[in-house]
């Protein structure tokens, strides 16, 4: 059987089981994006080179300053997955985006697995969220308010 199909079935039923009726892989680009908790984007591809799925999830952007301790901690994450439970963490270059990123053989997968991989990859996803935003250095006040100071500002334009 084409295993673009059986990518497909399983994308479609897992939309069943989420009650999202006809998800299905892009004919196009061979993927669909899911949402959770109205922030967490998992994209879903097809890869047909090596008949595999790609799971990934923009998590956030590296700290413009001070990144250093956080990408070691990404990075000493990374090894041997002992921290990110099989999925891999990653660099956007362009954006200096994290991205967490899993991929599986469509031979390996089956309704149930296809389910527990999600689940995982989605609670990965909310913990590094959470790591990341930690990391970033506290913003300073814009500026104090001076006694009397009402607060508005004109806008001139």
């Amino acid at each position: 059987m084409d295993k673009r199909v059986v990518a497909n079935k399983l994308v479609a039923d897992f939309g069943k089981t989420l009650t999202v009726p006809n998800l299905e892989l892009d004919a196009q680009t061979n993927s669909c994006v899911l949402v959770f908790d109205g922030e967490l984007l998992l994209n879903i591809e097809y890869d047909a080179a090596v008949e595999r799925l790609v799971f990934s999830i923009y998590l956030e952007e590296l700290p413009k300053e001070g990144a250093e301790p956080l990408l070691r901690e990404l990075m000493g994450a990374n090894l041997y997955w002992h921290r990110t439970r099989g999925a891999t963490l990653c660099l956007e270059e362009g954006t200096n985006g994290v991205i967490l990123v899993y991929s599986r053989s469509v031979n390996e997968l089956d309704g149930p697995g296809f389910e527990a991989l999600v689940e995982n990859l989605v609670g990965q996803a909310e913990k590094w969220r959470r790591r990341i935003k930690e990391s970033a250095p506290a913003v300073a006040p814009s500026a104090a308010p001076v006694l009397g100071d009402t607060g508005f500002r004109p806008i001139f334009g």
